[in-house]
C-alpha cells in the first residue's frame, strides 16, 4: 500500500495565495467603475474604455508570462508579476488623472494574467500527475471563496469604491510577495532558468512555433473559447435580459450571482473527485451539457427561483469544466514548454467578448429566450469538439489515476 506524499509547502502556498489574490481583487475590481466615477469624475464612456481595455492586455500577457517562465524559470516571473500588481494598486491609490488610471489598469491586467498560468505550471512542476487535477480544483475553490467573501469584506471595512481599497489590496499583495519570495528562495529548484547558449529571442520564437503548430492545442483552444463565450460573462447576459423583462431585475441578478459563487464553492471538491474517476474530456462534456441545461433554464425562467435553479445547474457544470481544462493542457504540454502552453490557454478568454456580443445581437433582434438558447448552443458545440479531439489524442480519454498508474509501470 502506497503512503500518500505530503504536498510541498510551495504548492500549498500557491493555492493559499490564490485566495489572498482573489480577496484583494474582489475588494477593488468590482468597484473600480464606482471609484472612477466618484473619485475622478470620469464619464461612462471613458470608464468603459479603461475597464474594457484590460481584456486585451490579459489575453497576450498570459502567453508572454508563461513563455518567459519556460526561459527564465517560474520564480522571477511570479515575483515580477506580484510586484507589478503592488505598483498598480499603489498607482490607483495615488491617481488623479485618467492616463495614470489607464496605465495602472494595464499594468494590473498584464501582471495578474502573467501570474496565473505560471502558478499553474509551477503546481504541475511540483506535483505528481495524479495529484494535479485535485490541486487545480483546490486553487479554483480558494479563488472563488475569496471572490465570495471579498466584496462583503470591502463593505464591512468601509473601503468599497474608495481609494483605501487599493491600499488594502497593495498591502495584501505585498505580504504575499514577501512570503512567496522567501519560500522560493529555500524551495528545491523547479524549472530553473535555462542555460542554453541560444538567445532569449530565439528561445521565445521556438516557444511560439511550438504552440502555434500544435494542432491539438489549437483545437482545444477553439473548444475552450466556445465554453468561455457561455460562462465567462454570464452576468452580462443575465443583466441585459433581467433589465428588460423584469422590474426587480437588479435584485434577481444579485441573488443569482451569489448562487453561482456559493454553488461553485460547495460542489468544487465533489466535482474534482468525479473528474479524477473520469477522464478530463468526459468531465468537460458533462460540464458542457449541464451548462447548456442551465442556459435552457435561464431561457424559460419566469421568476427568481427558476433563475436560481438554472444557475445551480449551470454552476455545477462550471465546476466540472475549469479543472478539466487545466488537466488537458497539462497532459498535452511538453515539460519544457509547460508555461507556454498554460499561457496560451488565456487566448480562450476571447470568448468573454464573443459571448456578450453574440448575446447582445440575439437579444436586440429577438428576445432573451433566443439569446440564452443561441449562446447556450456554443456549449454543446464545444462539448462535441472536445469529444472529437479527445478521441484522437492517445491516452487522453482515460482517468488521471489510471494514466498515472500506467506511467509508473
Amino acid at each position: 500500500m502506497s503512503v500518500p506524499v505530503r504536498p510541498p509547502f510551495l504548492a500549498r502556498l500557491l493555492v493559499g495565495g490564490a485566495g489572498i489574490m482573489s480577496l484583494a481583487n474582489s475588494i477593488t475590481i468590482p468597484f473600480l467603475a464606482i471609484f472612477l466615477s466618484r473619485q475622478l469624475q470620469l464619464d461612462p464612456a471613458t470608464i468603459g474604455l479603461v475597464i474594457g481595455s484590460s481584456v486585451f492586455f490579459s489575453i497576450f500577457a498570459g502567453f508572454l508570462g508563461g513563455t518567459l517562465s519556460d526561459i527564465f524559470g517560474r520564480a522571477p516571473v511570479l515575483l515580477a508579476s506580484l510586484l507589478g500588481v503592488v505598483v498598480a494598486f499603489t498607482g490607483f491609490y495615488l491617481a488623479e488623472h485618467v492616463i495614470v488610471v489607464f496605465a495602472c489598469n494595464a499594468l494590473m491586467a498584464l501582471s495578474t494574467a502573467s501570474f496565473s498560468p505560471v502558478a499553474k505550471a509551477l503546481l504541475a512542476d511540483l506535483l505528481p500527475t495524479g495529484d494535479r487535477v485535485r490541486w487545480f480544483s483546490y486553487q479554483y475553490l480558494v479563488f472563488n471563496i475569496g471572490f465570495a467573501v471579498g466584496p462583503l469584506l470591502g463593505v464591512f471595512l468601509g473601503v468599497s469604491g474608495g481609494r483605501g481599497a487599493f491600499l488594502v489590496g497593495a498591502l495584501a499583495y505585498g505580504v504575499y510577495l514577501t512570503i512567496l519570495a522567501s519560500a522560493l528562495r529555500v524551495a528545491p529548484a523547479t524549472n530553473a532558468a535555462k542555460t542554453e547558449t541560444t538567445s532569449v529571442l530565439n528561445r521565445f520564437a521556438g516557444s511560439v512555433r511550438a504552440v502555434t503548430t500544435d494542432r491539438r492545442l489549437l483545437c482545444f483552444l477553439v473548444a475552450g473559447l466556445l465554453l468561455e463565450a457561455v460562462h465567462l460573462r454570464i452576468s452580462a447576459l443575465l443583466a441585459q435580459d433581467l433589465a428588460i423583462d423584469f422590474t426587480d431585475g437588479a435584485a434577481i441578478l444579485a441573488v443569482v450571482m451569489t448562487t453561482n459563487a456559493v454553488t461553485v464553492v460547495v460542489f468544487q471538491l465533489f466535482a474534482s473527485k468525479i473528474v479524477l474517476r473520469k477522464d478530463p474530456v468526459t468531465a468537460i462534456v458533462i460540464g458542457g451539457l449541464l451548462m447548456f441545461a442551465g442556459m435552457v433554464g435561464f431561457a424559460t425562467a419566469t421568476g427568481m427561483w427558476a433563475f436560481i435553479v438554472a444557475m445551480v445547474v449551470f454552476s455545477i457544470g462550471e465546476t466540472f469544466i475549469v479543472p478539466s481544462e487545466f488537466a488537458i493542457i497539462d497532459r498535452i504540454s511538453p515539460e519544457e514548454r509547460r508555461g507556454s502552453y498554460f499561457g496560451a490557454q488565456t487566448f480562450a478568454q476571447l470568448g468573454g467578448f464573443v459571448g456578450p456580443y453574440l448575446g447582445g445581437l440575439l437579444l436586440a433582434t429577438w428576445n432573451g429566450t433566443v439569446m440564452f438558447l443561441g449562446v447556450g448552443v456554443l456549449a454543446l458545440l464545444s462539448a462535441g469538439f472536445y469529444l472529437a479531439i479527445g478521441r484522437r489524442v492517445p491516452g487522453l480519454m482515460q482517468p488521471v489515476e489510471e494514466e498515472t498508474a500506467s506511467a509508473a509501470h
